[in-house]
Formats: structure tokens, sequence, C-alpha cells
């Protein structure tokens, strides 16, 4: 019997992983596909605070990000420079740094099996059993780090994230830009945003162009990239964007005897942006903290492994409560509201106030300082009662 066992490859597993080989625990990590990293569903936007998780190779950082563009309905637009912290904002090669995290767990002594599906989990008293295939690999504990698939959340009674949008990425050649834009609209993209993300591959200027939408994720994509003055930025044909389900709330709970759930399969995700990277390694080491503690303690009961919501709560619970509220505000605005909106975050006042507070991983901040800005106040406000 082996010591945990991690279903999914992806940034939250392989970290996982890593951190379970160094404690000398005997670990498998389970991945369906066939290549670390692939498909590749991220935009792989993050900040360097990320560092004290993981560190970032400096030959997978594709762009160095400076300045955005937030773009209304009617075209109402307002410029946005990072934090005046410093924070440095990156766009990363997020196959390679899968491939990064790998090479980092197998080297730690965890096994890495790819084009590994897992077809059965079964959690009893005494172990949990995980089929692939025709084999059974029986273990102390169950890392579910699978991201947006939630065969087994269900059947273990941790249920689902409250909230799935569609989301679907392009990446083509394009004309030179430093700038990110993002676009919103109820028409442009339904209870999300579209992005437009330069990059460097090879010297080439290019852009990962994707959507967060409540529904028909590649259609609105495509009505995007065929506008006339969309379409002259990139120079070749978009290809068929990739797409997935992408979770913006919490599964009910993260954990139950000899299992706890991380990243994406827990619903760990900014509220605001969707963006899940750094929670994913965030809960991810949270998670292999606890299991480790537990297999020393050999208590593997869903009672001892409650501290790790306890641990995430502290970290994330407020930052999780205060965007997922603030996202059911923006939703609800009408694209005038929206437009009326984006004008006052380009005032002198408000554009030094989120130089101030904005933090890349952390939004609660701006969004109550926003929120003390009379106007900007009740204009969300009055999305309440429509």
């Amino acid at each position: 019997m082996i010591d945990v066992v991690i279903i999914g490859g992806g940034p939250a597993g392989l970290l996982a992983a890593r951190r379970l080989a160094e404690a000398g625990c005997d670990v498998i990590v389970l991945e369906e596909h066939r290549h670390i990293g692939r498909p590749t569903h991220c935009t792989g936007i993050v900040s360097a605070e990320m560092t004290k998780l993981v560190k970032i190779p400096a030959d997978i950082i594709l762009s160095r990000l400076q300045h955005a563009r937030l773009v209304g309905p009617d075209r109402e637009a307002c410029d946005i420079t990072w934090a005046a912290d410093g924070e440095e904002i990156l766009t990363i090669d997020r196959a390679a740094f899968d491939e990064t995290l790998a090479a980092q767990a197998v080297a730690a002594g965890a096994i890495l099996r790819l084009g590994a599906f897992v077809d059965g989990l079964a959690s009893t008293a005494k172990a949990v059993t995980v089929r692939v295939g025709r084999e059974s690999i029986v273990a102390h504990a169950c890392l579910l780090a699978c991201g947006a698939s939630y065969r087994f959340q269900r059947q273990l009674g941790l249920g689902l994230p409250g909230r799935l949008l569609h989301t679907a990425q392009i990446e083509v050649d394009a004309e030179p830009t430093e700038r990110v834009e993002l676009h919103v609209g109820r028409h442009v993209a339904p209870e999300g945003f579209i992005w437009m993300v330069p990059v460097l591959r090879d010297g080439r200027p290019r852009l990962k162009v994707g959507l967060v939408a409540k529904r028909d994720a590649a259609k609105y994509l495509r009505h995007f990239t065929e506008r006339p003055e969309i379409a002259r930025q990139l120079r070749e044909t978009p290809s068929t964007p990739t797409t997935r389900l992408l979770p913006l709330k919490l599964t009910a709970t993260s954990y139950a005897a000899r299992v706890v759930v991380a990243g994406d399969a827990g619903g760990f995700t900014k509220p605001t942006t969707g963006g899940g990277i750094y929670y994913s390694l965030l809960t991810a080491a949270l998670a292999a903290d606890v299991l480790i503690d537990a297999l020393h303690a050999g208590r593997l009961d869903a009672q001892f492994l409650s501290v790790y919501e306890t641990r995430w709560q502290e970290r994330l619970g407020h930052e999780l409560r205060v965007g997922d509220w603030f996202r059911d505000l923006l939703v609800k605005l009408p694209d005038r509201d929206v437009g009326t909106l984006i004008r006052a975050l380009a005032t002198d006042d408000v554009q030094s106030m989120i130089q101030q507070t904005a933090r890349f991983n952390w939004h609660r901040d701006l969004i109550l300082s926003l929120l003390r800005q009379r106007g900007i106040a009740s204009l969300l406000f009055r999305s309440l009662f429509r």
C-alpha cells in the first residue's frame, strides 16, 4: 500500500507530489493525458508572488506585462498600470511550467504515470482504492487534483462547484503590442470577459485571445475575432479554440475520510477573473502538509483532515467571499452601467487608488476600496434591486 495517490498531473497535483515525496511519503500521480501540460487551457498570467511557492525558470517567461486596457460595450476604455509597489506580472509557458513541476516531483521521488485514466475510486475505513483499467492502486489517502472534472467529488459527497462557466482560447501570430486588453459586455461575453494577452515565442509576436462566458464560449470568441478592428491585429486565421469548464465557486466541502481536494477540483479560483494557478498551488501546498501530518499521526479520518479546510479558509476564505459577492454585483449591471463604471475607473482619483490597492492574486482590498467611492458604490448597489 502506498501513502498517497494523486489524481491529476497539473500544477496542484505535481506540487503536492513533490512536497509529499520530499517528506518521505510514497506518492503516485495519475495523469489522464499522455503529455504533461497539454492540452494547454490556461493563459499563463501569474505574478512574481508565485515564486514563494515554486521557482519560475527564466526560459519559460513569455512576456512581462506592465499595462492593461479595459474596454467596454461601447468602446469606453480605461488604461490600468499594475500596482505601484512594483509587483511583477508575467506570462509563462504553461506547458513548460507544468513540465518543470513534473521534473521536480519525480526528482523528489514521486512516481508519475501518464495516460492513466482513473475509472473508479472507492474509499473505506482502511484504504482508498483507485482503478486504472484493470489495475487497482491501494493507498492510505487520495488527493483529488483533477481540474474541472467532478465525477469523484459527486460520488464522495463533496458536492459540485456552485458556478461553472465556459472558456475558449486561441493563440495566433499577431501585430506586436505590449498591452493586455480586456473586453466586457453582455453581447461580448455574457457574465464574463475576453482577454488579449501578448507573448513572444521564438521572437515572434503572438496573441492569446480567450474568453470566459456563461455559455457558447467558442461562438462568442469567433464573433469577437471576426470584428474588423480585431482581425486586423491577427496575422493568421484563428484555429479551433481550446475549450474547458471553469469553476467560479467552491465545492460544498474540500475533504472527506482519506480524501482532500485542491485547485480547480475544489473550485479554488478567483471569483472575479477565474484565475487559478496561484490558488491551485497554495491549496496543494496546504493539502500536502495536512496529509503529511495525518500520515505521521495515523489519522486519516474526516475529523483530522478537516484541518485542511480550516487552513485554506484562514488564507482564502474572506478573499473568496468578497470576490464572489462583488462578481454577483458586476454580472447584474446592464451594458450602459458597465460603460459608466469604466469611465469612473479612468478618473485620476480612482486610478491612484487602484495603483495603491491592486494586487494580482488578492482582490479584496481593491474591491473594498472601490466600494468606498460614492459614485461607484451607488452604481453597483443599484444592481441589487434588478
